[in-house]
């Protein structure tokens, strides 16, 4: 990878919002361990941390700014890209329930994306807890000290977002509710709550959220419940 990047090394010191190499250090860095995350393979993780870096450059250096969270949407891309690719090369080979959990993958990322993409913090947790976990209303606005009036508005809001047959990626009014932190932390908890079809991961995790704090935002941190079924298809197969 050193090498590659000091290939446009002239170009990057120029960007202006990279104009020192240990921002482009720390840049790089957070790419490499969320593609690691995704991948969950050291090789896969850095040979897709390489490519995404380069393909971000190679099409956004004269954007004012190149942030993380472009970085690791290109790079969620192109493992979605790679996974379906690999599915295809060797799909004689491969028996019918590997094809199903190349599928499970590829629809769990997919899904996660629109999640906190389309949603706000808040309604991308009630709506993992609802219709990911099938939590009831009034578990919900107990763990988010909420009313079920709240959390059944908020829910209906998603739903409405997420059907649009025309929505966009991102929403700009969407990422005024994120911070990049939160959205990389939120992606994470809910990657391994649906993987491992556990909500209590996403339960415990929430108190560290911080645009879920009460300070911050309406919502409270969550205790744990001893409720909980498995991922329902609602979620797009998130499981």
């Amino acid at each position: 990878m050193q090498s590659k990047v000091r290939k446009n090394e002239t170009d990057v010191q120029q960007h202006p919002s990279l104009t020192r190499e240990e921002e482009i250090e720390e840049l790089y860095s957070k790419l490499q361990r969320y593609c690691q995350f995704i991948s969950q393979n050291k090789w896969d993780g850095e040979d897709l941390a390489q490519e995404s870096f380069l393909k971000a450059w190679l099409h956004y250096k004269f954007q004012p700014e190149i942030s993380a969270a472009l970085v690791n949407k290109i790079a969620h891309n192109e493992w979605i890209d790679t996974i379906r690719k690999r599915s295809k090369e060797s799909l004689e080979d491969i028996p019918e329930p590997s094809q199903i959990e190349t599928d499970r993958i590829v629809n769990r990322l997919e899904a996660i994306q629109q999640l906190i993409h389309q949603l706000t913090p808040k309604q991308a947790i009630m709506f993992a807890l609802k219709e990911g976990f099938q939590f009831q209303l009034s578990e919900i606005a107990e763990l988010l000290d909420s009313s079920e009036g709240a959390v059944k508005a908020a829910i209906f809001r998603a739903k409405q977002r997420l059907g649009k047959k025309d929505s966009k990626e991102t929403n700009p009014l969407i990422d005024q509710y994120w911070n990049e932190e939160d959205r990389q932390q939120i992606e994470i908890i809910l990657h391994e709550s649906f993987k491992s079809q556990d909500p209590s991961i996403l339960i415990r995790s929430i108190p560290n959220i911080r645009s879920l704090r009460k300070d911050s935002n309406p919502t409270c941190t969550m205790k744990p419940s001893p409720l909980f079924n498995y991922p329902s298809s609602t979620v797009f197969m998130a499981a």
